[in-house]
């Protein structure tokens, strides 16, 4: 059935405090010389691990085979759970530093370590100065040699369907000429459910599509990358559903 055990969240929660306080410690410490975010990015996959292990998920990943380690790219992932951004860093091999609301470094501790792992900081209190904080975090990618992972949505989904997109990730994508890889995360949504505070262990795939190249496009294209990468995702989710309708009938037939 349906197995939700209240002390398994208890468990993740005590976890979580733990493994922030432990790896916040290094990454302070290293970030503040690690230009390329290297040691700091090793450090938050084991992080990330760490929780999940807490969980006792599992997950399988499918399609690292398009991805070229040496190269920089722009993850953009759908989000049905709290849980996507831990398994987005243990599953997706490049170093990933995230794009984050700047009231989230002024949290002690947590804070002091988004900005020693080179978290880009963006402001959204007018306009003028969110249009200056994403020419900041283009100029920081340029410069740099790590990845990023975008969750194009905005905000969390009931994991029925897609949410529409926002522009913005795309608009970074095409000035900084990075490739755009989607990443599709299924199951995850039944794992820590919106709104409910119950981990059912559940079987995850995560699903790397081939990179959509930027090099050369224009701004005026964006809507076009944005639905490029959009049908890709919901294809998956599409196809996995069918399969799990399918699978539904086969046993209760």
């Amino acid at each position: 059935g349906n197995n939700c055990n209240p002390m398994r969240v208890i468990w993740l929660l005590i976890n979580l405090v733990l493994s922030i306080s432990v790896c916040s410690i290094p990454i302070i410490a290293v970030g503040w010389f690690d230009k390329e975010k290297y040691y700091t990015g090793k450090l938050i996959k084991m992080w990330a691990r760490w929780v999940i292990w807490s969980t006792g998920i599992q997950y399988e990943i499918d399609g690292l085979d398009n991805l070229n380690l040496d190269k920089q790219y722009i993850f953009m992932s759908n989000h049905e759970s709290a849980l996507d951004i831990v398994l987005g860093v243990a599953a997706i091999p490049s170093n990933l530093v995230f794009l984050a609301k700047k009231e989230l470094f002024r949290v002690p501790v947590f804070g002091w370590a988004m900005e020693a792992a080179g978290m880009i900081k963006i402001d959204r209190q007018n306009p003028e100065i969110a249009r200056k904080s994403v020419s900041e975090a283009v100029e920081t990618l340029m410069h740099s040699s790590f990845s990023t992972l975008i969750y194009p949505e905005g905000t969390r989904s009931n994991g029925e369907e897609l949410l529409p997109f926002k522009k913005g990730g795309f608009i970074l994508a095409i000035r900084t000429q990075l490739p755009v890889v989607p990443i599709t995360i299924l199951g995850a949504g039944n794992v820590l459910p919106k709104g409910t505070l119950a981990i059912k262990k559940s079987h995850i795939k995560i699903i790397i599509d081939a990179p959509l190249e930027t090099q050369g496009m224009e701004l005026k294209n964006k809507e076009i990358l944005m639905q490029d990468c959009r049908n890709i995702i919901n294809q998956n989710l599409v196809h996995a559903n069918a399969g799990q309708k399918a699978n539904y009938e086969l046993y209760s037939a």
